[in-house]
């Protein structure tokens, strides 16, 4: 059982869709989080979004990467994406190294004005 709480916005000033998560993640709702942040992108017409899961611990095996990214490659193959997150990323880490593997275009950062700078430039 998941308890996230969730906020996304689109700012105007940047046209970056902005999602911010916290709590514990089970891997179909890391699938759900992306789906709805590219449907937001949609929505608004930018292939820019940056998520901070800074504070979002995952509550799930990272053999389940496996599973998740072709869901997630397939919804995200036009954006960029730039993630927030925490000092011990291992699994966020892993989830780059495989996002590169489907030829996404994400990075991830410790600092939330560093990826915002850097998903603007792009």
């Amino acid at each position: 059982m998941s308890n996230v709480s969730t906020c996304i916005t689109y700012d105007t000033t940047t046209s970056l869709v902005m999602m911010t998560l916290r709590g514990t993640a089970s891997a179909q709702d890391v699938i759900n989080f992306y789906q709805i942040a590219h449907q937001y992108s949609l929505l608004y017409g930018s292939d820019k979004i940056l998520i901070d899961v800074s504070e979002l611990t995952h509550n799930f095996a990272p053999a389940e990467l496996f599973n998740i990214m072709p869901v997630i490659a397939h919804s995200l193959k036009k954006a960029c994406v730039a993630i927030v997150v925490s000092f011990d990323g291992f699994m966020h880490d892993l989830f780059v190294q495989k996002a590169k593997r489907y030829n996404l275009h994400a990075e991830n950062f410790e600092c939330f004005q560093k990826a915002k700078t850097w998903l603007v430039a792009q």
